[in-house]
């Protein structure tokens, strides 16, 4: 039962990583999706940005004396 059960979850992963290289070379500039919120196109179109880059400008405000520059928050 342990066998079968190990042999089909391997048949079927190995099925689906070789759709992915079969998209990967058919299609033209085949490339896996963006999936992180920095270099994702319809995100930056809603002015979201990656949380890494919205604390070092938070941080770099924190310095110039205005944390928060989208709420108008004053310290």
């Amino acid at each position: 039962m342990f066998l079968t059960l190990l042999i089909l979850s391997a048949f079927l992963i190995g099925i689906s990583i070789i759709g992915l290289a079969v998209k990967m070379l058919v299609v033209r500039n085949g490339k896996f999706p963006v999936t992180s919120v920095g270099g994702n196109i319809h995100l930056k179109k809603k002015g979201i940005s990656c949380p890494k880059h919205e604390e070092l400008r938070y941080y770099r405000n924190l310095k110039k004396g205005n944390p928060c520059d989208t709420c108008g928050y004053k310290v």
